[in-house]
């Protein structure tokens, strides 16, 4: 019965009745989601844009994914709102807000009285992020499934994030690092936190940034790099470029210190070694106790931890199985 409901396979693909494909591609899907523009979730998309009739996401994501060369076909794009449902091929689908990077979101499924739903990846269960109450399925993200895995509070995070950086522009230009979508909400954060030193953008962040300011991500001050207005700001020394993750391989940049942006799961700021360089765990991912948090107020019928894209997936589902009685499988079960 689980496979013909939802399966996760080899590739990554999360599959809902066979045929509604989510963050992957498999043969035979015909509806393709994309919950956020993070590479792991946009999976074989050129095939979807082949094979599939439809290929949905919210209106941010679709717009994102055409300034990053991955253009959905206007006879099979079909952006959908927030909290309003949609019915394709006798499949009733919604999306719910996901608090991860701009444009991120939930699914559910509904079908011939099956709920059957997907976090993608999240924070704040409760707060930000909805939780989709009893589906008959419910897949989850369990980047952080380690019981060990429990973060400090966000704000005394973005706390320490704020200090060190003032301390750092005191002494000159500061380089933020960080992937695309989560840079941009990084710079919003940063305003409302005190931090006014204009930020010079990369072509391919200040891409991102005008798609977002379409959608209410307006930040004063910002600039792309090369322009008039960013080569005068750079004669003061007191502004924050931001790249994409990446190019911290490069350190192609004339600024004074270094921050690398990262999910990865950090319970303080790191400096690396003695150079300016600070890696800062500002994570869009669930810490271990929100995991928990969103199954116990969900409390499907069936739990499947996304292994594909987790390490700790079956340390997660061991977990909910002994302590919320809450059945519990890992997909895909190669995966361990």
């Amino acid at each position: 019965m689980l496979p013909e409901l939802a399966w996760i396979d080899r590739n990554g693909a999360i599959q809902f009745l066979a045929k509604l494909c989510v963050d992957g591609h498999a043969n035979g899907c015909l509806t393709r989601i994309v919950t956020h523009i993070h590479s792991d979730h946009t999976l074989h998309l050129s095939r979807s844009n082949t094979y599939c009739r439809y290929v949905l996401g919210t209106p941010i994501t679709l717009d994102l994914l055409d300034v990053l060369g991955h253009p959905i076909p206007k006879n099979k794009r079909v952006p959908l709102e927030y909290g309003r449902a949609t019915s394709l091929d006798n499949y009733v689908i919604k999306f719910e807000y996901a608090d991860h990077i701009p444009g991120s979101a939930q699914v559910a499924v509904e079908y011939d009285g099956v709920v059957l739903a997907y976090t993608s990846d999240f924070r704040n269960p409760g707060t930000k992020t909805k939780i989709i109450e009893q589906p008959h399925v419910l897949v989850i993200d369990a980047t952080y499934g380690n019981p060990r895995h429990v973060r400090e509070s966000e704000d005394v995070i973005w706390g320490k994030f704020v200090e060190l950086l003032k301390k750092l522009l005191i002494q000159g230009s500061v380089a933020l690092y960080a992937y695309y979508g989560k840079a941009q909400d990084t710079m919003v954060k940063l305003r409302d936190w005190g931090i006014d030193a204009p930020f010079l953008l990369t072509s391919s962040q200040w891409r991102i940034y005008k798609v977002l300011e379409k959608y209410g991500y307006r930040v004063e001050d910002t600039f792309p790099l090369g322009s008039r207005d960013a080569e005068e700001i750079k004669r003061s020394k007191w502004y924050l470029e931001v790249h994409h993750a990446s190019g911290i391989s490069s350190y192609n940049s004339d600024a004074n210190s270094h921050i690398i942006l990262t999910g990865r799961f950090l319970k303080s700021i790191v400096r690396v070694n003695s150079s300016n360089i600070w890696v800062v765990g500002i994570s869009g991912h669930a810490d271990f106790n929100d995991l928990v948090y969103y199954v116990d107020l969900s409390r499907p019928d069936l739990l499947v931890v996304d292994g594909y894209r987790s390490g700790h997936a079956n340390a997660f589902a061991s977990y909910v199985r002994e302590h919320l009685r809450v059945e519990s499988v890992v997909l895909p079960n190669t995966i361990g």
